[in-house]
């Protein structure tokens, strides 16, 4: 097996790549592998933290490039009793 096994191809923490970005009070925006987003201070102590369900996140994940998702919707079944039209 290749790769790195904290970084997962597959899976729902594959949906995010780890990234740092540092800002201009000498803090750090952290984005983990699970969607979390930590604002670090110059020692690296996580100041706030907010996970893909805070309303807040979306914020901060736009200056990754991250849009929130709108939550999908399973398809139904072809065979759903009452949906076919009379012969």
């Amino acid at each position: 097996m290749t790769g790195n096994p904290r970084s997962p191809t597959h899976g729902p923490a594959a949906r995010y790549r780890p990234q740092r970005l540092a800002l201009a009070t000498g803090e750090t925006l952290v984005l983990q592998g699970d969607g979390t987003i930590e604002r670090r201070d110059e020692a690296g102590t996580i100041k706030e933290r907010w996970t893909t369900a805070d309303p807040a996140w979306a914020g901060y994940a736009i200056r990754f490039g991250l849009h929130p998702s709108a939550t999908t919707v399973p398809p139904r079944g072809r065979d759903v009793p009452g949906s076919k039209p009379p012969l």
